[in-house]
């Protein structure tokens, strides 16, 4: 008798184990789905690709060719070579619109062609491929990116405090208001976010 308990007892844990273990594939498999289908979601023309790429404005493209695809800019600033260029989104609504800004230089000193040194956007329809975009909070953004470090802190137009903080060595900068990102900027990896000439806002007070 106590041999046949033994053996329904093995029985049992044997099941529950092939029970348990089947159970954990199908979670590895329902997160291993949900990741891929995460990535598959981000559509490639709202694509953040960190020290690379937004959307289809890549970092080292001539402005001859962003201009191509976005057409003449809506605002901007330039003096010696250097400049921003700004296209607003046609669906924006608010008091902010959600923008596009290019920052450019020419690219050597043939002083023949200007390229694109940084991209920065503004609209939560660009997303990194695990689905980091605007609004996203500091804590989401660490996650994503441990390496990032605050740079600075700015008062706006508006006297909000705006904190801009940057994963140098991946090439992409973030400014914070209110608990929750604003803008995406894409630059070159293991160079800082602000090693720009111009200020993109020469309106914002530096406070630290």
């Amino acid at each position: 008798m106590k041999s046949i308990k033994f053996a329904l007892l093995g029985l049992s844990i044997g099941l529950a184990a092939c029970h348990s273990a089947n159970k954990t594939d199908q979670n590895k498999t329902d997160s291993m789905n949900l990741a891929s289908a995460t990535m598959q979601a981000v559509d490639e023309r709202f694509l953040i690709v960190a020290g690379r790429s937004i959307g289809e404005i890549t970092l080292g493209e001539s402005m001859e060719q962003v201009g191509i695809k976005l057409g003449r800019p809506d605002a901007g600033d330039a003096a010696m070579g250097k400049a921003w260029g700004i296209w607003y989104s046609d669906d924006s609504t608010g008091k902010h619109p959600n923008e596009i800004a290019v920052y450019s230089s020419y690219r050597d000193t043939s002083m023949l062609i200007k390229d694109v040194k940084q991209i920065r956007i503004t609209s939560n329809k660009f997303k990194t491929k695990d689905g980091l975009a605007t609004e996203s909070t500091l804590e989401d953004t660490k996650q994503k990116f441990p390496s990032v470090k605050k740079l600075s802190a700015y008062l706006n137009e508006d006297n909000d405090t705006v904190t801009v903080y940057d994963a140098q060595k991946e090439g992409i900068g973030f400014e914070f208001l209110k608990g929750k990102s604003i803008s995406l900027t894409v630059h070159p990896a293991n160079t800082p976010v602000n090693a720009t000439y111009l200020a993109l806002h020469p309106q914002w007070k530096l406070i630290n």
